[in-house]
C-alpha cells in the first residue's frame, strides 16, 4: 500500500544565496482535507442537480471517477524529485 508524502522539500539557489523550505504536508494535508470537505458540502446541492440533469448521458462517471484518481496521484508523489535550473538560480523539490 503507498502513503501519501509527509514532507516537501524546497530549495531555491541564486548567484547570492540559497535556503530551503520545508514544509511538514502531513500538517498541511488534514487542514486541506477539512477546507476541501467544507467546499465540497457547499457544491454538494450543484453536484446533485448536475447529476439529475445529467444522467441519462452519463456524464456523471468523471464526477465519480476523479477522487479515486486524486487519492491514486496523491499515493505516488514520494519519491518524485523535481530539479529546474538556469544561469541565475536553481530550484529543487522533492516529496519526502
Amino acid at each position: 500500500m503507498s502513503w501519501p508524502p509527509y514532507l516537501l522539500k524546497i530549495r531555491i539557489e541564486n548567484e547570492d544565496n540559497s535556503f530551503p523550505i520545508w514544509l511538514p504536508l502531513f500538517i498541511i494535508g488534514p487542514i486541506m482535507l477539512i477546507l476541501l470537505l467544507a467546499v465540497l458540502i457547499i457544491l454538494l446541492p450543484f453536484v446533485l442537480l448536475s447529476l439529475i440533469f445529467t444522467w441519462q448521458l452519463g456524464w456523471w462517471r468523471p464526477v465519480f471517477l476523479f477522487f479515486p484518481a486524486l487519492f491514486r496521484i496523491i499515493a505516488q508523489l514520494p519519491g518524485l524529485k523535481v530539479d529546474v535550473g538556469s544561469h541565475s538560480g536553481r530550484v529543487y523539490i522533492a516529496f519526502i
